[in-house]
């Protein structure tokens, strides 16, 4: 592989899956636009909504520009979490039926009057949460879909706020894929990729420094034959069912029983996320050509690009494509090590092209 920064290191647990793990909850909102043409987007957050400019026009959730397919400023809902989810784009969810993991809140809020708040109460034992949109085929969200929309780029933009106190999230924002008929694709952590069936890469950022990398699943990708030390045996037996149940058979081959968990790909110089104020976050996944290594995946923070990955390749077959996102803040009680780690986000956009902050 090339890359303007990257370095692979095999990571020597994940207990997660590809966007994190837990129940899905449907809503029945259309929410977001359901465009993917259009040119020159410069999206980005506005005054009192997430908006943006390109070519003289403005762009907001009300007047979306063409390549938009999500558009979330948390100002529906009367600042009541159950009735904007409810009316909401998104259709998945971890924590949503509880507000220690998730609300609304006035305060701090990037634009507008409203901001999604992850709280991470040590009354829900400090655990993260995950809001999933997947588009489905059609103008009405649901879950599951029995359809999903597919694209072969995706980009996802966010305002982010971590608390000052901040220390940690086990998995952060995520872009993700599966075949389009394959909605519930999900519960695939420790299992070796087949090129057919998921992609998936995350930005997430170190304990305490903040400092931000990729973390991918991919067919090449090492694997790890002495998982069963630290999981023990009836995990790792357990683990190689799963695995070959859904499709990705990881213990059958020459190394025997394995686990595979994801590799991290690190700018050349240390990235820490900002911590304690608002920050413009964006995130892109190019699908790469069929068994060509010509997939991307890069970040930006503040509108300059932090880290770009060149040469990945996820997918063996045209029909796995890009369909999900995850504004996710994932940690498990034993992440939190005691910790609220708070975080807010605003302004959200998916797009087909380019978002920018403003």
């Amino acid at each position: 592989m090339t890359a303007l920064s990257l370095m692979a290191i095999a990571t020597s647990c994940d207990t997660s899956d590809d966007q994190g793990s837990g129940a899905s909850v449907g809503t029945g909102g259309s929410g977001g636009s359901g465009g993917s043409g259009g040119s020159g987007a410069t999206g980005g957050s506005g005054a009192s909504s997430a908006s943006g400019t390109a070519g003289g026009a403005s762009y907001s959730c009300s007047s979306p520009h063409p390549a938009w397919l999500l558009c979330e400023d948390f100002e529906s809902g009367a600042g009541d979490f159950d009735t904007w989810f409810e009316g909401s784009a998104f259709n998945t969810s971890v924590g949503a039926d509880d507000r220690g993991r998730v609300d609304l809140t006035g305060d701090p809020v990037h634009g507008g009057s409203a901001s999604l708040h992850m709280p991470a109460a040590a009354s829900s034992d400090y655990q993260g949460a995950s809001l999933g949109w997947r588009k489905c085929l059609g103008d009405v969200q649901q879950s599951p879909c029995d359809t999903m929309d597919s694209y072969e780029q995706l980009y996802f933009r966010t305002w982010v706020r971590f608390d000052e106190q901040h220390q940690n999230v086990h998995h952060f924002l995520n872009i993700a894929g599966s075949q389009p008929d394959r909605f519930y694709s999900l519960g695939s952590s420790g299992c070796k990729r087949t090129g057919e069936l998921s992609i998936a890469a995350t930005v997430d950022c170190e304990r305490d420094t903040h400092n931000s990398f990729f973390y991918t699943y991919y067919p090449a990708m090492d694997c790890s034959p002495n998982c069963v030390d630290y999981m023990g045996q009836e995990w790792m037996d357990q683990n190689c069912q799963h695995c070959a149940d859904i499709g990705m058979p990881t213990c059958d081959g020459p190394d025997g029983q394995q686990c595979c968990w994801g590799d991290e790909f690190h700018p050349p110089t240390e990235s820490p996320l900002p911590v304690g104020s608002w920050f413009c976050f964006e995130m892109m996944v190019k699908a790469n050509t069929p068994n060509v290594n010509d997939g991307v995946m890069a970040y930006w923070v503040d509108g300059v690009l932090i880290h770009q990955v060149d040469d990945m390749l996820w997918r063996t077959v045209p029909e796995l494509a890009l369909n999900r996102v995850a504004l996710q803040h994932y940690n498990t009680t034993s992440d939190a090590e005691g910790h609220s780690n708070q975080v807010w986000f605003d302004d959200v956009v998916v797009s087909t092209e380019r978002i920018y902050c403003d």
